[in-house]
């Protein structure tokens, strides 16, 4: 008795096997650099917009915790992407997204109505991580060394 389910079309069974092992790192280097690219954006992009963002939302002062959080999603989501010291870099990462849900929770759940739905989904992506770690075709398999 094995515990995997029966396939309904068992053909497709050998296809699944051979993607299994890229999924994991597809996934790492999809939500790393997605962080990063709206780390960037922070950072670079609309940085004064940002800063009167957070100044209207009451993070004072404002422009520190825009770099603050920008740095985090640039440099956290670049660690995350590349597998570099995956554990470490996911947990200023998950500390941003569980700030993020608690100030989207007042709106309700769903998304397009800035409700907490997608913090919340990558929160649970970047706490895989942290509990994983950079698994394979990481950095920190390739030096043999995990937080």
């Amino acid at each position: 008795m094995t515990d995997e389910p029966r396939l309904l079309i068992p053909a497709l069974g050998g296809l699944y096997n051979r993607l299994a092992p890229v999924t994991e790192p597809l996934m790492r280097l999809c939500a790393g650099l997605s962080m990063a690219a709206h780390g960037y954006v922070i950072l670079f992009g609309a940085r004064e917009a940002n800063i009167a963002f957070f100044e209207q939302a009451g993070f004072h002062p404002a422009a520190f915790w825009t770099v603050v959080t920008g740095a985090t999603q640039f440099f956290g989501g670049l660690c995350l992407a590349a597998g570099l010291l995956t554990r470490l870099a996911a947990v200023p990462v998950l500390v941003f997204l569980l700030v993020a849900i608690k100030f989207h929770a007042g709106n309700g759940f769903f998304w397009n109505y800035l409700g907490f739905e997608y913090p919340l989904f990558w929160a649970i992506v970047v706490f895989h991580f942290l509990v994983r770690g950079g698994g394979r075709w990481s950095i920190d398999r390739a030096i043999g060394r995990e937080v």
